[in-house]
């Protein structure tokens, strides 16, 4: 990306402002013909009424330059005016293209690409491409209309002295041409490592718990200390390039001033210049190395600077979406229609396939949960039924319609979506419920709010629905973030309402309650990705997923009797619950805990009778890597993460799974940290609580010892 190509994009730029232009333009040569004009007059009062003692003309050219200095003046204040107005005109324009383009762009762009980095663009990329648009492209038109005003009177002054002006003006303003490429491709990479360096500022205010809870400071200061000598290292290059190309045009703009002056003088001492003429051709070259020096020093490296914005902006406006309408697609009926997908198979960007040959119907009208492991591939099927991917093999269709054969507006009107994490924009919890539905009125805002269960919370605020909720909702618990989501989901009414996790962050009461409410809509089909089968078991049909493949479909009843994977994961979790005066847990399932296996039923209703509810809040460290352990952990309800030396998530923990059960007889250093995803229910056991139980049963104790001694070793 040379500079003509910037010179070309900046006049793209001005295009539309075209009339602006020529009345700056205009403005210019009123202000650069009073440069002219001073010269002439000096030329004369030298040259003629000095010597004749003309006191008439002398006057008379004081007057016309009182008038001319006037008008020079007022075109000066008045090409600000015109230039701020329209500059601000063109970088509303510019941002609103961009912003535009960016809502069409497919979430795989933004997957690919840091938030921070794309706000680093409509930043500082578009600061520096607004100094190359607006206040150096008109000190760059100053100075070529005043080469071009100037340049015919020099050589009516002397055409010797202005050939060799003409000659100087390319090696003064080409100079450091080569200079220039250099500077922008150094300009362009201290661009990108900004993006980065902001990139990973925002990372680390997002993940600041994280940064606290795991001690990770430090190391974020290192890596951020990496990536500052990175800026550092390509600041100092494309500073020093940049000045470097003023410096050379500077350099040969002095030069040739010493040979005018040289020449200039010598023609005046041999009686071939008049004193006039060569006072008036000084002044008039000292403007035009003004000029020079003001596009070489100020405009050049200005355009610089901006060519690598430019080119970030380009870049950006040449990303194309991936899930746009396809010729002739047409609007997709609004009624509940079956949903298929038929022989799906694919995979996110670099990562082996998350859906493999999958093969599902979803009825009409019907409520279907999808449930397996983490990574099974629950979120993606709702996905691609969003169409916000499309698969790479098979298709997805909503009764009978290709969904790359509809417009995405018709799909997307008919579809109330929440997802796993609460996506809530800062206003008041009205507004915020309101986005579901173009032009909703207060009463459907407040029938969705009944529907999710949250309207007497909204209520109980001071200002009700016109309380502000914060940053992302800042202002509100999980659970309260969660309910406005789904409020903002139903009051669009849509035919199919999915939802991601939606009951995640819910207490169990208000679990209950969602799930009532879904029972009363009808004519409307509900898709339901879930880890949590009793919200799962009412559904009119359960479709288990395990590594991207369909492994069960049939009703609660049905595949528990089946004995298979879904069976597998209801033994897990209905042994343990909570209950309205706390929690339980069957005397059965804790033989699924391999210290406990071969335990006596009575050691087994001892420890159920000695387990202790403790509630956590999202976001907690249950404990940390090598601290000594104490307890054993079975989940209740909720879902926490086990997190490695370097943040990673290792695995997810969920109702009816437990850890920390060698801690139960020797205090071994717990060998991950574990916190909480979602608000968390656990039932803990203590060492010594189960120690005390052990006292009385000493075989026991020594066989539950012998395969914690297993255990403890790999085997």
């Amino acid at each position: 990306m040379g500079l003509s190509y910037v010179v070309r994009y900046v006049i793209r730029c001005w295009k539309p402002h075209k009339a602006a232009g020529a009345i700056i333009g205009l403005l210019v040569l009123v202000q650069q013909g009073y440069g002219a004009l001073v010269a002439y007059s000096l030329k004369v009062l030298v040259d003629s009424v000095i010597p004749g003692n003309n006191i008439a003309t002398f006057a008379t050219i004081m007057v016309m330059l009182a008038g001319a200095w006037a008008a020079a003046g007022f075109a000066s204040i008045a090409v600000e005016v015109i230039a701020a107005r329209t500059a601000g005109s063109i970088l509303t324009e510019l941002r609103a293209e961009l912003f535009r383009h960016t809502q069409t762009l497919s979430l795989a762009f933004f997957s690919r690409h840091h938030s921070a980095d794309l706000v680093a663009r409509f930043t500082i990329d578009l600061a520096e491409v607004e100094r190359g648009v607006t206040s150096r492209l008109v000190e760059a038109v100053i100075a070529a209309l005043g080469l071009v005003i100037y340049l015919p009177f020099l050589f009516s002054l002397d055409p010797r002295l202005a050939g060799l002006v003409v000659l100087g003006l390319p090696i003064a303003i080409l100079g450091g041409n080569k200079v220039a490429e250099r500077a922008q491709l150094a300009r362009y990479n201290l661009r990108q490592a900004e993006g980065a360096m902001a990139a990973a500022v925002a990372e680390n205010v997002r993940t600041q718990p994280v940064v606290k809870l795991f001690g990770l400071a430090d190391r974020a200061a290192l890596s951020f200390d990496d990536k500052l000598r990175a800026v550092r290292r390509h600041y100092v290059r494309s500073t020093a390039l940049s000045a470097l190309v003023g410096t050379t045009s500077t350099f040969a703009v002095l030069l040739f001033q010493a040979i005018i002056m040289a020449v200039g003088a010598w023609l005046a001492l041999r009686g071939e210049l008049q004193p006039g003429s060569l006072i008036a051709f000084v002044t008039l070259h000292a403007a035009v190395s003004k000029q020079t020096y003001d596009l070489a020093k100020k405009v050049v490296p200005s355009l610089i600077g901006a060519s690598a914005g430019i080119k970030r902006l380009e870049e950006l406006m040449a990303e194309r979406p991936e899930i746009v309408d396809q010729p002739g697609a047409h609007a997709l009926p609004h009624a509940p229609a079956e949903i298929r997908l038929e022989r799906v198979t694919f995979g996110y960007p670099g990562e082996s396939p998350s859906l493999v040959d999958v093969e599902l119907a979803i009825p009409a009208g019907s409520r279907v949960a999808i449930v397996g492991g983490s990574g099974s591939g629950k979120s993606t099927v709702l996905r691609l039924m969003l169409r916000l991917y499309d698969p790479e093999e098979g298709r997805v269709t909503i009764g009978g319609h290709d969904l790359r054969d509809v417009t995405l507006t018709s799909l997307h009107a008919r579809t109330g979506a929440v997802f796993q994490e609460p996506l809530l924009v800062d206003g008041t919890i009205g507004d915020n419920i309101a986005l579901g539905k173009a032009g909703a009125t207060q009463a459907e805002v407040e029938d969705a709010a009944r529907a999710a269960e949250i309207h007497d919370m909204i209520l109980a605020e001071p200002d009700g629905y016109a309380t502000s909720i914060g940053e992302a909702g800042s202002r509100l618990s999980g659970g309260e973030r969660q309910r406005i989501s789904i409020a903002r989901a139903l009051v669009r009414d849509p035919s199919l309402l999915i939802l991601d996790e939606a009951t995640s962050a819910l207490d169990p009461d208000a679990e209950a309650a969602i799930a009532q409410t879904l029972q009363r809509l009808t004519n409307r089909t509900i898709v339901s990705v879930t880890h949590r089968l009793t919200f799962a078991r009412d559904m009119d049909r359960i479709v288990v997923l395990v590594a991207g493949r369909v492994a069960e479909v049939g009703t609660h009843d049905e595949l528990v009797a089946r004995g298979g994977v879904y069976a597998l994961m209801w033994r897990k979790q209905s042994g343990v619950a909570l209950t309205e005066s706390g929690a339980r847990v069957d005397d059965d399932w804790l033989r699924d805990i391999p210290l406990l296996a071969s335990a006596p039923g009575s050691l087994l209703a001892s420890i159920a009778s000695e387990l202790v509810l403790d509630r956590m809040p999202a976001d907690t460290i249950v404990f940390e890597k090598s601290a000594v352990g104490d307890k054993l952990y079975i989940v209740a309800r909720g879902r926490a993460a086990v997190i490695g030396d370097d943040g990673r998530v290792l695995a997810t923990l969920s109702d009816g799974e437990f850890f920390g059960e060698l801690a139960l007889l020797h205090g071994v250093r717990r060998s991950a940290t574990v916190k909480t995803i979602t608000p968390c229910w656990f039932l803990t056991l203590a060492r010594d609580k189960f120690e005390a139980l052990l006292a009385d049963a000493p075989e026991v104790r020594d066989e539950i010892q012998r395969v914690a001694a297993t255990r403890a070793a790999g085997g």
